[in-house]
């Protein structure tokens, strides 16, 4: 089923990148980031994960962002360390596609095309900062799926990626739904 306004997602219990388990009820009260990401590799993904880490203070002190990876656990360990310490946000593991599939989340490998094809100003600067998806672990062709959740836990706001692999919400537009 496809996330939309005004849904209330069911538990979703998945490991942290350091194997311990969360559950997406302990966000309940907090307004809420959720995205389905790629693989925990993905130079797209993890240069937004840096400049989500670089601006964090700009987020409200009520938010909180959780990412979902199509990678296994120590991968995705792995790959975290590349951000130089701890996230101030955390990051899941979905070894299985559970959640993605639940969700619908598109997998398009000519979104994958039009990613490579228009956003080479976003996967330069990654590359550059060493994230080069070097062993590739889970579905390469998902197309991510940002997920607004308010303090009720009620879906404000949802974005499938429309144009490429990489279309996300506007930092901004997140930033503002942190303040509110």
């Amino acid at each position: 089923m496809k996330i939309k306004k005004g849904d209330k997602l069911e538990e979703i219990t998945l490991p942290k990148d350091d194997g311990s388990i969360f559950n997406l009820s302990e966000t309940k009260g907090k307004r809420v980031l959720l995205t389905f990401y790629r693989i925990a590799g993905c130079s797209f993904c993890n240069l937004r994960l840096h400049e989500f880490k670089k601006r964090n203070k700009e987020f409200g002190k009520n938010f909180t962002h959780i990412g979902i990876f199509h990678s296994p656990v120590d991968h995705l360990k792995l790959s975290m360390k590349k951000h130089g310490g701890t996230l101030p946000f955390t990051v899941l593991a979905d070894t299985d596609f559970k959640y993605f599939k639940k969700y619908e989340i598109e997998r398009s490998f000519l979104k994958v095309i039009a990613a490579m094809l228009f956003k080479p100003h976003k996967i330069i600067p990654a590359i550059i900062k060493g994230f080069i998806p070097i062993r590739i672990l889970g579905y390469f062709d998902i197309a991510v799926t940002d997920i607004l959740i308010n303090e009720d836990g009620i879906v404000e706001e949802v974005y499938y990626a429309k144009k490429d692999i990489a279309d996300h919400f506007e930092f901004n537009k997140i930033k503002e739904f942190s303040l509110k």
